[in-house]
C-alpha cells in the first residue's frame, strides 16, 4: 500500500482512537490531538510517498496488532532520499463494533554506513588483546585487509571503518568500536559504544 502526504485529517480524526498513543520515531510520545496537529501537507519543493510492506499481524476478538516495514520516498529540491521505518500498530474494536487506532511505535531504520579503506599498517596498530575482567578478553585481528573482533565464547566478526579508529559491524546500526590512543599515539583502550554509553575494555598485549 503507497500513501501520499496531503495532510487531510479526516482519515485519522474517524479511526484514532481518543487517548490513542502515539510514539514517533524520535520516542516523542503524542495524543490523538498533538498528532492531528501536526498533520499538514509537505511544503514547497519536497514531494514524498510511504509504501508499507512485509506485515505481521497477530489478531485476537477485539485487538488487532500489525507490524510492518515501511520504505519513505522523499524528494527534496530535486535530491531522493529512501529512509526505512518498522511501525507496530495496535486496533482495538469499541463497543459500537468499530476499529479504532490506540497505540502506534515507530522506529527508524537507519540505512547501511559506508567504510573507508585503511592500510593493513593502519589495522595492526588496533591488533590485540582487550581486557573488560580478568577473564573477559575481546581478541582483535587482521585477515589482509580486513579487522576483526572476537569476544570469548561468541562467533567472530568482521569490524568495518566508518573512519580511522572507529569501526562497525555490518548490517547493525546499534553500536560502534572506538580505539583510544595515549599521548604518544598508541592504542590503550577499546571503546565498544552503545547509544553513547561506553563500555571500556583496556588494551591488555
Amino acid at each position: 500500500m503507497k500513501e501520499t502526504s496531503t495532510g487531510d485529517v479526516a482519515v485519522w480524526q474517524r479511526h484514532l482512537a481518543e487517548g490513542c498513543i502515539y510514539t514517533d520515531e524520535e520516542g516523542n510520545v503524542k495524543t490523538k490531538e498533538g498528532l492531528l496537529k501536526e498533520l499538514k501537507p509537505l511544503p514547497k519543493g519536497y514531494d514524498g510517498s510511504i509504501k508499507m510492506g512485509e506485515p505481521t499481524v497477530l489478531a485476537q476478538e477485539n485487538v488487532v496488532a500489525l507490524s510492518h516495514r515501511d520504505r519513505e520516498e522523499l524528494e527534496l529540491y530535486g535530491q531522493k532520499l529512501i529512509t526505512w521505518f518498522h511501525s507496530t500498530d495496535t486496533w482495538a474494536k469499541s463497543q459500537n463494533g468499530q476499529w479504532n487506532l490506540v497505540a502506534v511505535q515507530v522506529m527508524a531504520i537507519p540505512n547501511e554506513l559506508k567504510p573507508i579503506a585503511l592500510s593493513p599498517e593502519k589495522l595492526d596498530e588496533y591488533v590485540g588483546q582487550y581486557q573488560l575482567a580478568p577473564d573477559v578478553i575481546y581478541t582483535v585481528t587482521r585477515e589482509g585487509d580486513k579487522l576483526f573482533g572476537q569476544r570469548a565464547w561468541r562467533a567472530k566478526e568482521e569490524w568495518l571503518p566508518l573512519y580511522e579508529d572507529t569501526f562497525y559491524r555490518k548490517g547493525v546500526w546499534r553500536g560502534e568500536k572506538v580505539f583510544e590512543r595515549d599521548a604518544s599515539g598508541r592504542v590503550i583502550k577499546l571503546l565498544d559504544r552503545r547509544e553513547n554509553n561506553d563500555l571500556v575494555w583496556k588494551k591488555a598485549k
